[in-house]
C-alpha cells in the first residue's frame, strides 16, 4: 500500500521481495503450472515455518492439462500441510519428488503427521469435523491420476505419511 508521501509501506514491500524470493526460489522445476502452484504453497508454507524439499523433473508432466497440474498438487500440497501444520516445528516437513524411471513417472510426498491416520479401501479418511467435503481432495486427485492410466496409492506407518502416485511413459519417456 502506497502511504501520503507516495512511499510504499515497509511492511508490504518486504512481503513482495519475500514473494519474489520465494517464486525465484521455485521456478525451476521446468513446468510453470507447478512452478506457480509451489511458489504459491511455498509462500504460505514458509511463513508457518514448514519446510518443504522438492526434487522435482517438471518436464516430464507436459502430459498433464494445467487445470490437473493444479488441482493434483494443489490438493497434494494442502493435505500435506494440514498435517503438519500443527507439528512441533522440527516435523513440519514435506517431501516432494517428480522423477521418470524407466517407463514410469514418479510422484512421491511423504510428511509426518501425528495421532493416527484411518484407512478405508487404501484411502486417508479425513478427521475434518465437517463430513460434507470428506476426502473431496483426495478422490479429485484420484480421478485426475486414473484419466491419465496412472494409479495413486497412501501409506500411513511409523508417523509418516506417504503418498504415491505412478503413470505410464512410453520408452522415450514421454507419456503414451
Amino acid at each position: 500500500s502506497i502511504g501520503k508521501q507516495g512511499t510504499i509501506d515497509p511492511a508490504a514491500l518486504r512481503e513482495m521481495e519475500e514473494t519474489i524470493t520465494i517464486y525465484d526460489a521455485f521456478v525451476k522445476t521446468g513446468n510453470q503450472a507447478l512452478d506457480i502452484i509451489l511458489a504459491e504453497k511455498g509462500l504460505y508454507c514458509q511463513k508457518n515455518h514448514i519446510t518443504v524439499s522438492c526434487m522435482v523433473d517438471g518436464e516430464k508432466l507436459g502430459f498433464l492439462s494445467d487445470s490437473d497440474i493444479y488441482s493434483l498438487f494443489g490438493n497434494l500440497l494442502d493435505n500435506a500441510i494440514q498435517t503438519v501444520i500443527n507439528l512441533e516445528p522440527d516435523k513440519r516437513v514435506i517431501g516432494l519428488t517428480v522423477r521418470s524411471e524407466g517407463d514410469l513417472l514418479s510422484i512421491n510426498s511423504h510428511n509426518y503427521y501425528a495421532g493416527e491416520i484411518k484407512m478405508e479401501q487404501g484411502l486417508p479418511v479425513t478427521d475434518k469435523e465437517d463430513r460434507r467435503y470428506h476426502g473431496f481432495g483426495v478422490k479429485s486427485m484420484g480421478r485426475i491420476v486414473e484419466k491419465y492410466g496412472g494409479t495413486i496409492s497412501f501409506d500411513a506407518r511409523d508417523h509418516v505419511f506417504n503418498l504415491n502416485i505412478l503413470f505410464p511413459l512410453t520408452p522415450g519417456g514421454e507419456h503414451p
